[in-house]
């Protein structure tokens, strides 16, 4: 395990995975992945990306940074993050490269 990772994990408040900081950054580099898809595609994109790779702990942490209002993110990983409580029918999470 690298030095990195082992010092966010020891600064992880207890009962989480990782600290809001990391976690904030995570979503962020998951968003500018989908910043080139339509709105609606990357805000689905991002939430199957979480619901399908993110350790509930994280989901939850992320949801409370947003509610609280400290999450500085893009609008579309916002959305995304939101229809994760959101009752929300699924959608395929990948259409491949955006059309030019």
């Amino acid at each position: 395990m690298s030095a990195a990772a082992t010092s966010s994990q020891d600064t992880a408040p207890a009962g989480s995975v990782l600290d809001i900081e990391r976690i904030l950054v995570m979503a962020g580099d998951i968003g500018d992945f989908f910043a080139p898809y339509p709105p609606e595609r990357a805000a689905e994109g991002v939430r199957n990306h979480l619901r399908s790779y993110w350790d509930p702990r994280m989901r939850e942490a992320l949801l409370a940074a947003i509610e609280a209002g400290v999450a500085e993110l893009p609008p579309h990983v916002l959305e995304g993050a939101r229809r994760l409580v959101d009752d929300i029918p699924d959608a395929p999470s990948y259409y491949g490269p955006p059309k030019a």
